[in-house]
């Protein structure tokens, strides 16, 4: 997961330095001998009891405290209102759940930060499609392809290009147009799973 945040950071931070630390002593190590901008937080890192709402509030906390010039965003498992609450308190700027974390949505969070709030995205269990990736299609392709699979029950698929449209900047006849392109490579192998 670590990994996968970076190349998140990476494709919407273009000019950036990004590191990723595995364990609590290592991010309180990196944390004590530079500054950093912006600081994703898992509260369930190694050696944190990830059940205990102590226990995830105090590495937060700790965090927090130890760089107080950055912007802090929890990425959790545990996805809880109450939880996003206190982390507000602690001075968080954000709290996104990683259940139904998709592509672009990092960068979504950090811009609604940017605009003086705080970002909350906590994703409804029982909504989410399970992940499918096939190394035929090409980022995008994905992409679309992932969000044409987590529409809300009874959208169109008009209505759904209109909004990949807006978010990555291409006209809805684009989006169609990947959305088909990796619909047809699935269909070929015979791998087309349920809700596309």
């Amino acid at each position: 997961m670590r990994l996968a945040l970076i190349q998140e950071l990476k494709d919407c931070h273009t000019e950036s330095v990004l590191l990723g630390a595995p364990t609590l002593d290592s991010a309180q190590a990196r944390i004590k001998s530079q500054e950093f901008n912006l600081i994703l937080i898992d509260p369930g890192l190694p050696g944190v009891n990830p059940t205990s709402l102590w226990d995830r509030l105090s590495v937060i906390q700790q965090i927090v405290d130890a760089s107080p010039l950055a912007t802090h965003v929890v990425i959790t498992g545990l996805g809880s209102v109450a939880e996003a609450n206190h982390c507000r308190r602690i001075g968080v700027a954000g709290y996104v759940s990683k259940t139904g974390l998709m592509r672009g949505l990092l960068a979504e969070v950090l811009q609604d930060i940017s605009q003086g709030g705080f970002a909350i995205r906590i994703s409804e269990k029982d909504q989410l499609a399970d992940d499918f990736h096939y190394s035929g299609l090409t980022g995008r392709e994905q992409e679309i392809f992932d969000w044409m699979r987590r529409r809300e029950r009874g959208m169109k698929r008009k209505e759904v290009y209109d909004q990949i449209s807006k978010r990555i900047g291409v006209d809805s006849a684009t989006v169609e147009k990947y959305y088909k392109q990796a619909r047809a490579k699935l269909l070929k192998r015979g791998r087309l799973p349920d809700g596309s």
